[in-house]
């Protein structure tokens, strides 16, 4: 008895604690779904731009940087073309992506797939070094978007069998100051 009559206070102290408080989300002032959580994720959805992704079907085509930000993505070792709509300077940061070969029977084996962003000869930035960095890129210069570090699963075996591989894609996020 003492264990129900315990019980049925706590509930009561719960229910008036529970109706009593503020609404407090995870990011204050803000409701967008009106769960808590699911607004933290819409946020973070918003403030980072979907990429456009560099793949072997689009290798040829430039993309072009417009005002604000914009993100290039890819899981493949392809290169690519970029072009800015306006000189000046720009902040760039990339996050590189991650190329991991796994069996059954033996440990994974992880590389880094890296991004290096290149006019000429000259390197601007590269993934190797991810803090963010001001570059001046001007309009109608041609810039070269380099990929490096993705390995042959194929030439990989555990105890005589092949070994699969995923890849995260590297980022790299321009953003016009």
């Amino acid at each position: 008895m003492r264990k129900f009559c315990f019980f049925h206070f706590c509930m009561v102290l719960f229910v008036f604690q529970c109706s009593s408080q503020e609404d407090k989300g995870l990011i204050p002032g803000t409701r967008i779904t009106g769960d808590p959580l699911g607004d933290v994720l819409v946020f973070l959805a918003l403030s980072n731009p979907p990429c456009q992704f560099l793949t072997s079907e689009n290798a040829g085509v430039t993309f072009v940087l417009r005002e604000g930000q914009t993100s290039i993505c890819s899981a493949q070792l392809v290169n690519g073309s970029l072009q800015v709509e306006k000189s000046g300077k720009y902040q760039v940061q990339s996050f590189a992506g991650k190329q991991t070969l796994s069996s059954s029977r033996c440990n994974s084996l992880s590389f880094d797939f890296h991004v290096k962003l290149r006019e000429g000869s000259t390197d601007l930035f590269s993934s190797q070094n991810p803090t963010p960095s001001e570059i001046s890129l001007e309009m109608g210069k041609q810039y070269q978007i380099l990929a490096s570090g993705l390995v042959n699963p194929d030439l990989y075996q555990c105890q005589g069998r092949p070994v699969s591989s995923s890849v995260t894609a590297y980022r790299l996020q321009f953003q016009k100051l």
